[in-house]
């Protein structure tokens, strides 16, 4: 596809694909809280990783889920927005990873548990998940990677016209590149439309959890650090699914600020359905 082509894919397929993101306004960081957060974990020594066997991965992790499961599980139904009966499951790899999919499926890696210092920071990263599920985020993303790339088919084919009226000819298989690639583009922007601001609920929603289970949210915070100590990365970019680390532990800690304070409950955040 040409660059002029992709231009108007990219511009047309942004503007239209913003469907369905947050269910809550989330606490804002301004820009010292985040050059602040920047300079900590810049400060910070690189993270060591424990060796662990994959029994002890186990404990710590059904420790933690058993502590966590009771206050989020609250939480989600007051939220009323995703499935809140979870499947966990704890994974071998030692990537420093964890995912949530399916209808309330979990999985935990083992590289998680073995970078943590702490069950609180490993209840931080059951906690993401489970509020991955609890906010419905899953169901959402999907919802704009379909939106997404119905809105680059008809971007392509309003292309293809303009194109032919003003007597660029494509033969049969470029029209169908055209297609496929607008598609594609159009699938990629959905996924990426909300994903950061989702990652941010699920820190957020984690938290809120936490708080409710007895964890600590400043000892917790230890494996944001951590994150942004491995990813490297000191911004983000309009392209990133993650928020990078000193914006997503500056927004962490402006919505611990306000769960401490006690202003901070699911249903009294929530936007409009």
């Amino acid at each position: 596809m040409s660059g002029s082509r992709r231009a108007f894919v990219l511009g047309g397929a942004a503007l239209l694909c913003g469907c369905a993101g947050t269910i809550h306004d989330l606490p804002a960081a301004g820009s010292a809280q985040i050059s602040s957060a920047r300079d900590e974990i810049a400060a910070r020594d690189n993270p060591q990783r424990r060796s662990l066997s994959d029994a002890e991965v186990g404990a710590v992790v059904r420790r933690v889920h058993a502590r966590l499961h009771g206050p989020a599980h609250a939480m989600c139904q007051e939220i009323g927005q995703g499935p809140c009966e979870w499947i966990l499951r704890i994974s071998r790899s030692r990537e420093v990873n964890a995912s949530a999919s399916g209808r309330g499926s979990i999985t935990i890696n083992a590289g998680i548990v073995e970078m943590a210092r702490s069950d609180d920071e490993v209840a931080l990263v059951v906690g993401h998940e489970m509020a991955h599920h609890a906010a419905n985020h899953i169901a959402r993303t999907r919802s704009n990677t379909e939106i997404g790339g119905a809105v680059g088919a008809v971007i392509a084919a309003g292309a293809l016209v303009a194109a032919a009226a003003s007597g660029v000819a494509f033969s049969g298989r470029g029209n169908e590149r055209v297609a496929r690639d607008s598609q594609a583009i159009g699938q990629s922007l959905g996924r990426l439309a909300f994903s950061r601001d989702q990652e941010r609920e699920a820190d957020h929603l984690s938290a809120m959890a936490l708080h409710r289970a007895g964890y600590d949210l400043a000892t917790a915070r230890g494996f944001m650090v951590t994150l942004a100590r491995l990813s490297g990365r000191s911004s983000s970019s309009w392209l990133d699914t993650h928020p990078a680390g000193p914006e997503r532990l500056a927004h962490y800690d402006a919505g611990m600020a306000e769960i401490l304070a006690g202003h901070a409950q699911p249903l009294r955040r929530m936007r409009p359905a």
